[in-house]
């Protein structure tokens, strides 16, 4: 376990050709100096330029959380906005089967939701597209920090462009500061947005950059949960009758240094309460994006396609592997060990069920993360599992309402009703004027 993840980590060092910088801090230092000055002789050109290129790195559907600033980016006359689909966990052992169809639905997905997008692979002539040559753009969003991309898609390559990141998953564990503050590419962009003045801390602290390129923008990801507006779609398989709609959501930690994920414990368990509760319940999986990547090495791809396909096609259940918005606004509970979803699916004010795999999950938050944690109500076993299931998801019994409520309004929620999404614009905005 740890060699494979070891191996890994010194492939991609190679590939990425960054042995040095990552290995010696003053070599990355001088690589982050260089890359500001850059970054200004770019923002110099841009200043009144009439036609700003706005590119927005996508690998998944679930880690796109964009969707309010790419509006607000499309209905303005000077910024062209668009998405170019990126090869995703593209290492040692990948799949180049899985890393396309996973390409190809995100293609997809870009085009559900209207966007203007190209893809990085050209499937007809077999080979990764040059986008600094082909589209060119002004300013770079990326939707993720790690070198889990081909490196001609990561921030190396477009350093001298005004890049920008947005974490696609909300920070709060005390125990990964370096991985969520301290990447290269958390040093290199030129905005580094976070959610809260609780996470500036942190920044400034772990990152050699010490935060000079943060702003607090609030959590764009979840400015749709926070609309009052907005009118979800209901994503749910007809029913006969009304029933409740819970959401297991297991992260992909199953084998991997850290690890949080119950996947491998709880995977038929979770069937078989489909099947028990099935006059009352439906169940959507929503797995983590990674997670099927690791079972087709594990378990291989006929075992892997077979346990997905069971959740597909029950009467009472169906695979979520998209963007999800739309399914946490339409639930009705959520049971799973995902990190993000810790804090995320707090915006929903709904009741939540933390699967606990061991004591370190109890002690590794930061104070934000612990806060949230403990607004979940926790598992150990598959029993306690049930009786979340039929006590809290079905029997309504619910006694942790008023301090979700309470929190969302304390940390979640802008104090100053400013959408994160108008933050970043008008930032954008002044600094090209």
């Amino acid at each position: 376990m740890f060699a494979v993840s070891f191996v890994d980590s010194v492939y991609k060092l190679l590939i990425f050709g960054d042995l040095l910088r990552v290995a010696f801090p003053s070599q990355m230092k001088r690589y982050m100096r260089s890359t500001q000055k850059m970054q200004q002789q770019t923002l110099e050109q841009l200043k009144g330029k009439s036609a700003i290129t706005v590119a927005f790195f996508l690998q998944t559907p679930s880690t796109w959380k964009y969707d309010a600033l790419y509006r607000k980016l499309q209905q303005s006359e000077r910024f062209k906005p668009t998405v170019v689909i990126c090869p995703y966990n593209v290492h040692l052992s990948y799949s180049k089967a899985e890393c396309l169809r996973v390409m190809r639905q995100t293609a997809e997905f870009a085009r559900s939701k209207g966007y203007r997008y190209i893809s990085a692979y050209d499937e007809r002539k077999r080979r990764w597209l040059d986008v600094r040559r082909t589209l060119n753009p002004d300013v770079v969003f990326f939707t993720k920090p790690y070198k889990d991309t081909h490196p001609s898609y990561y921030i190396y390559r477009f350093r001298h462009k005004i890049t920008c990141y947005i974490p696609y998953g909300v920070h709060i564990l005390q125990n990964r500061c370096e991985e969520n503050y301290n990447l290269p590419l958390h040093n290199l962009v030129a905005h580094f947005f976070l959610e809260t003045e609780l996470n500036v801390a942190p920044a400034q602290e772990y990152s050699l950059r010490k935060g000079e390129n943060v702003s607090v923008a609030g959590n764009l990801g979840m400015e749709q949960l926070m609309s009052k507006s907005y009118a979800p779609k209901d994503v749910w398989k007809p029913q006969p009758a009304g029933k409740k709609r819970i959401i297991w959501a297991p992260h992909h930690t199953i084998n991997y240094l850290f690890n949080s994920s119950n996947f491998l414990a709880y995977c038929n368990f979770m069937l078989e309460m489909a099947k028990k509760y099935e006059d009352n319940a439906q169940f959507a999986f929503k797995p983590h994006p990674v997670l099927k990547f690791r079972l087709l090495n594990l378990w291989g791809k006929e075992k892997t396609d077979a346990y997905y396909l069971r959740w597909a096609a029950g009467a009472n259940t169906q695979l979520e592997d998209g963007y999800y918005d739309d399914l946490f606004l339409t639930s009705d509970a959520m049971i799973h060990d995902s990190i993000t979803f810790t804090a995320e699916y707090l915006y929903t004010k709904k009741p939540a069920l933390f699967t606990v795999r061991d004591r370190h999950m109890e002690n590794c938050w930061s104070a934000f993360g612990d806060k949230a944690f403990n607004l979940h109500y926790h598992a150990h076993s598959a029993q306690e599992v049930e009786d979340f299931i039929r006590q809290v998801a079905l029997g309504g019994s619910d006694p942790k309402a008023p301090a979700r409520e309470a929190f969302y309004a304390e940390y979640l929620y802008p104090k100053d009703g400013i959408m994160p999404s108008e933050k970043i614009y008008t930032l954008l905005e002044e600094e090209t004027k």
